[in-house]
């Protein structure tokens, strides 16, 4: 991909701060997912984000299990016990599930698009 200004991405899929010798945080964007399929979801779409967040932690040698923090933003607080389920099936196995955040975020994640969510995570050093 040539990284001219203009075609540039705008903001990072994830960023890596170290934080020494330990490891690091990995930040990572918010992710929605629009598959058409998926349209009206939460829990579909809620599986489908995780799936994707974990092909960018893979990425940087780390799993779901790295994730320490998430934050939901989603279209209406109405649909927490559902996107709550879903998550809670994805970190069931987890040692030490993460710390975890919802908000509402009203019509600006987009017509049937129902959840956002973005991860912080500790990736131990190697």
């Amino acid at each position: 991909m040539s990284t001219t200004h203009e075609n540039r991405p705008r903001f990072s899929p994830a960023r890596r701060v170290p934080l020494g010798p330990g490891g690091d945080l990995l930040f990572l964007s918010g992710s929605l997912c629009v598959d058409e399929d998926a349209r009206d979801n939460i829990e579909l779409q809620t599986r489908r984000i995780f799936e994707r967040i974990a092909r960018v932690l893979g990425k940087h040698n780390a799993s779901l299990s790295d994730i320490v923090k998430t934050t939901a933003f989603l279209a209406d607080l109405g649909d927490y016990d559902r996107f709550n389920r879903a998550r809670v099936e994805i970190f069931m196995n987890a040692k030490e599930p993460p710390a975890s955040t919802a908000i509402g975020a009203g019509s600006l994640l987009g017509i049937g698009t129902r959840v956002e969510i973005e991860a912080v995570a500790f990736v131990p050093s190697g």
